[in-house]
């Protein structure tokens, strides 16, 4: 027996009805009251979690970062300890993590320590001429060393210097005659 139009249409209107309450019902949970501080706030200022039916967690983000602050400094020598360990524990793995890393994002590492020596280039230059003044034997023995090892670049410098410089001289002296 074949159904009739106006049954298709009731069933279709109700089904349409359910998902208005939804969408209705989804929209008016903007607020939500925490569990440890007690105020009422944005819905937004919960973190997520699937577990509970509208799906944020019953403490607010704020007093969950003092949770987390008030624990770490009570747990403070357990905590850097534990850190340590696993540190020492896991040194290939952490290494050939941080190489890999390297490589992935080497042109934004470079970015990041170019803009960071331009951000800090007294502080460095300033740090720079303070070990050369409290090493300077040692400083002076290095150059001594790459003096040694690069001479013929060296003479390479002066020659490529003295024939450029003796050009603009000419030029110079070409210039004042006229």
């Amino acid at each position: 027996m074949a159904k009739k139009s106006f049954e298709f249409d009731t069933r279709y209107s109700n089904v349409e009805q359910s998902l208005e309450e939804r969408k209705n019902r989804i929209k008016t949970i903007c607020f939500k009251t925490c569990s440890k501080c007690g105020e009422t706030k944005y819905i937004f200022k919960f973190s997520l979690d699937k577990r509970n039916l509208d799906g944020r967690t019953n403490v607010c983000k704020a007093c969950r970062s003092r949770e987390g602050l008030n624990y770490y400094y009570q747990n403070q020598s357990k905590i850097l300890i534990q850190g340590k360990e696993y540190r020492d524990n896991h040194k290939k793995n952490r290494n050939i993590y941080n190489e890999k890393y390297r490589e992935d994002h080497k042109e934004q590492l470079k970015k990041n320590a170019k803009k960071w020596y331009k951000k800090n280039k007294k502080r460095i230059k300033k740090r720079n001429l303070k070990y050369y003044q409290e090493n300077l034997e040692a400083c002076q023995i290095r150059r001594g060393l790459w003096i040694e090892k690069n001479r013929e670049r060296i003479r390479e410098y002066n020659r490529e210097y003295k024939r450029k410089h003796k050009i603009l001289k000419a030029v110079i002296q070409e210039g004042g005659n006229e």
